[in-house]
């Protein structure tokens, strides 16, 4: 198999050519020359190692099979045949990773290689490559190495069962309406979907499932209460033991997971998960961690009692008895004066996604000088979009956008590093490839899909991601791969957020504004008033973040605390300063975050809009200067990859460490 089989233009793959169990073959043909060739380059080069005969040549063994793997992933979601087949080239990749790692002959020679004759980037790989060794467990005598492989195995099943229960879950509830008296309150557009969700289905009424924003649209806009308490139960109680199957309970699934990460970080030389995790992050230990959550806990306490006491007057007026959580988003609404109402349902669905993408694409020209265009290639969908990314008519990298939903495609956005930039050994480059995956409703013919505030938000984040991928310019591969094993959470994160800053300006969103026919273009003043509407009654949202950051803080250290999850999800409620009736909301059981690589780093989030928001104020304060600003982000924080800390570049962006001035201001505690 040569390195990029069945090619098309522009060097992407002709997916629609591609066969499952031929590529499977294939993936396992090439691993098995894998080992051979490493074979021979120890018997060359081990006793007298250098970086260009030994490191150089391994990062090659390990980027032949590393970009053929991640340019097949977006498969996994085409059928059944590509999700085994994809799977097995995953287990094949694995394998080949663990056979490196055991090596001790490798691992012996990488430990005598000098550092001091080595470039400060080849100095920052060869550290990272030895930390790789050291969590596959190479420094380890050989009864801890194999109890270690059976934990991590036993970790990944319960990971996926963990999934597995969350989606069974989330799939066996559906609520058919055949009266839309029921969706009094519900805008016209949403009822619109859900009928149409219900004549796919071959029934008649309108179809309520519980995708983000179906959930998000009812609880904000139902006018019926039952209807919204119903909705809001089934959302919250997701393969929990209160769930309508009990074999779906994620809740023993988390706590055998929890012991078995804090028995691998022990046999690491951690004291507990959380230690571990943040070897690769920012935060100096724990207590730098929980200081600056009990920072923002502390200034959005205040703001939730407040926002909480208003809601309940509201709900007195309306003739409610207590304030439930089903009520919040409602109440929350009807606390807007009836002009942001209006204004809200005219903007709603002036946002399509054609113009949402060329306001993007203009917005990057305008800070990094980037041009994307669209081109013509074969991909696994036929209305999967691609980009090439180039800047002075000289081609930087391609991004795939896959944007709408489909059955069996992941639900969630997500953007993912399919090749890494890499320069070869004449000196020219292996260009960087980027997936963005969204899940908008598909538009019916003659149609465009209108995005929300959420939705532009979202895409501007995984675009963000993505444009980092192409823009990372190291001359070492995987320095420049955008992910967060590579990077840390709060790294990763922090650049998505930055670039999603842009949604939050009255000035962007107003060249992205697309006016319906016969009404008017949306002016700055209207925009701004949006944007203020979108940031009142933030604080009980922002409290359940926090809540979940608390929880996976606490859950993966200690002791303790990781006996009983549900005991543990209670004190993260009260934590948070959310009352006795959201503790009701089984959470933990739901936390998807928990098993996607983002466990003991859900802080991150909040970490890197922190820095983000503060980040942006150069941009708010001098917006004349946005493409000066824009060479110096570019400059500072996404061309260097992980050849240095996010606070190093952050730092070097800014002049100076993080202000939470910006945050606080942002959501009012300033």
């Amino acid at each position: 198999m040569t390195d990029s089989p069945l090619p098309s233009l522009n060097g992407l793959f002709d997916y629609p050519s591609l066969d499952p169990y031929a590529v499977q073959q294939a993936f396992a043909e090439r691993c098995v020359a894998q080992r051979s060739a490493l074979a021979a380059l120890l018997a060359e080069h081990s006793q007298v190692p250098a970086w260009s005969t030994l490191v150089a040549a391994v990062e090659a063994l390990d980027r032949q099979v590393q970009d053929l793997f991640h340019s097949l992933v977006p498969l996994a979601y085409e059928g059944e045949q590509w999700a085994v087949s994809v799977d097995n080239c995953y287990q094949q990749l694995r394998d080949w990773e663990l056979h490196k790692y055991q090596s001790a002959e490798l691992y012996q020679a990488y430990l005598v290689i000098d550092g001091a004759v080595l470039e400060p980037a080849q100095r920052v790989l060869l550290a990272r490559i030895l930390e790789d060794f050291q969590r596959n467990g190479a420094a380890l005598a050989p009864l801890q190495r194999q109890q270690l492989q059976q934990t991590d195995r036993a970790i990944a099943a319960l990971e996926q069962q963990f999934l597995t229960n969350l989606d069974n879950a989330r799939d066996a509830w559906s609520l058919l309406l055949d009266d839309n008296a029921r969706l009094a309150g519900v805008p016209e557009a949403e009822q619109a979907r859900l009928a149409a969700r219900a004549q796919a289905r071959g029934d008649s009424g309108w179809l309520i499932e519980l995708n983000d924003t179906t959930v998000e649209t009812l609880l904000c806009w139902a006018d019926e209460r039952d209807l919204r308490e119903q909705v809001y139960r089934a959302q919250h109680t997701l393969a929990c033991d209160l769930g309508t199957d009990p074999q779906l309970d994620n809740g023993p699934v988390l706590v055998a997971l929890l012991r078995l990460r804090h028995e691998r970080a022990q046999l690491l030389g951690a004291e507990d998960a959380l230690a571990l995790s943040l070897r690769n992050k920012d935060a100096k230990g724990q207590a730098e961690v929980e200081a600056f959550l009990t920072t923002l806990l502390d200034d959005n306490r205040p703001r939730v009692q407040a926002d909480l006491e208003a809601l309940q007057a509201e709900a007195v007026r309306q003739g409610l008895d207590e304030l439930q959580p089903w009520d919040v988003a409602y109440l929350s609404r009807c606390l807007n004066s009836a002009e942001d109402d209006q204004l809200d349902a005219r903007l709603r669905q002036g946002f399509p996604l054609e113009s949402a993408l060329e306001g993007l694409y203009a917005l990057y020209e305008r800070l990094f000088g980037l041009t994307l265009t669209p081109i013509e290639t074969a991909a696994w969908q036929p209305d999967v979009q691609a980009l090439q990314v180039s800047e002075a008519g000289v081609v930087l990298g391609h991004i795939y956008l896959d944007a709408y939903e489909r059955p069996g495609k992941a639900a969630w956005p997500y953007s993912y590093p399919m090749r890494a930039r890499h320069v070869l050994a004449q000196g020219s480059a292996s260009l960087p490839l980027a997936l963005i995956s969204c899940s908008f409703e598909r538009p019916l013919a003659g149609t465009s899909a209108y995005l929300t505030h959420l939705d532009l938000c979202k895409l501007f984040h995984e675009f963000g991601h993505a444009v980092h991928q192409v823009l990372a310019a190291n001359d070492q591969r995987r320095l420049n791969r955008i992910d967060v094993a590579t990077l840390g959470a709060d790294h990763v994160e922090f650049v998505g957020t930055v670039l999603e800053q842009w949604c939050w300006s009255a000035h962007t969103l107003q060249q992205l504004h697309r006016p319906q026919a016969g009404e008017p273009k949306a002016s700055l003043e209207d925009l701004e008033q949006w944007l203020a509407s979108k940031r009142r009654w933030q604080a009980v949202d922002e409290a359940r973040r926090l809540r979940r950051a608390w929880f996976d803080v606490h859950a993966h250290s200690g002791s303790a605390a990781r006996q009983d999850v549900r005991a543990l999800a209670v004190a993260a409620n009260q934590a948070a300063g959310l009352p006795e009736t959201f503790a009701h909301e089984r959470f933990a059981e739901s936390f998807d975050y928990l098993v996607t690589g983002y466990d003991a780093g859900y802080y991150c989030y909040a970490w890197a809009q922190a820095h983000a928001i503060d980040a942006f104020t150069r941009f708010e304060q001098a917006p004349a200067d946005e493409a000066g600003m824009g060479r110096e982000l570019r400059q500072e924080i996404l061309s260097q990859g992980a050849v240095r800390s996010m606070t190093a570049s952050f730092e070097a962006f800014m002049g100076r460490p993080l202000s939470l001035q910006a945050y606080a201001a942002r959501r009012g505690t300033a």
